[in-house]
């Protein structure tokens, strides 16, 4: 009696796929993002997308998902103290960008064609925003950053820290030293928050 091959279990399919579609980006970029690269790099048939993602824009919001659940946690830092909170979240944002570049290029640095976010990607983004106006809000009420609607104040939070990290990640940032200048932005964007 012949023994009959075993199958690899789902879950591990899309973890694989998972893997070898971060690796194709950290590597290549959303130009060698194929679905026919992904499934050589995981080691399973074009199919395994489909069936396991419904497809490339299935696959493009597991992505999504797991890039902004990742960033929310790396926001999440408290020190007791909100300068400092927002102090860390900053760096926190900067080192998570980096360290998981094909994941912020998903969430932000290209767009794909045909890729629509889901209801839960949509949601899982507020989430990690929230996190951040959270702490906006805190430092409001310490009296560190001046009143005001804290979605607006924590927007231009986001879009600096965004902004420099963006122009690093895409080889643009011409500063003479990167840590120190981030540094300054950071504590630039708190002064300019100041009541």
């Amino acid at each position: 009696m012949a023994e009959r091959a075993s199958r690899t279990p789902s879950h591990q399919v899309r973890d694989d796929v998972m893997r070898a579609a971060v690796a194709i980006l950290d590597a290549d970029g959303p130009d060698g993002f194929t679905v026919r690269a992904v499934a050589d790099q995981a080691g399973v048939a074009s199919m395994a997308i489909y069936n396991h993602f419904e497809g490339m824009n299935g696959l493009l919001d597991a992505l999504w998902i797991e890039g902004f659940e990742g960033l929310a946690l790396a926001l999440g830092v408290t020190t007791g103290h909100p300068r400092s909170d927002l102090l860390a979240a900053g760096h926190a944002y900067r080192r998570y960008a980096l360290a998981h570049r094909g994941l912020y290029t998903v969430m932000f640095l290209h767009t794909f064609k045909h890729f629509e976010v889901s209801a839960q990607g949509s949601y899982t983004a507020a989430q990690a925003f929230q996190v951040l106006e959270n702490l906006v809000r805190n430092a409001q009420r310490e009296g560190l950053i001046r009143e005001g609607n804290s979605l607006d104040l924590a927007q231009l939070v986001w879009s600096t820290c965004h902004g420099f990290v963006a122009l690093e990640i895409k080889g643009e940032n011409f500063s003479t030293n990167v840590e120190q200048n981030y540094d300054a932005l950071l504590a630039m964007v708190l002064e300019g928050l100041r009541p």
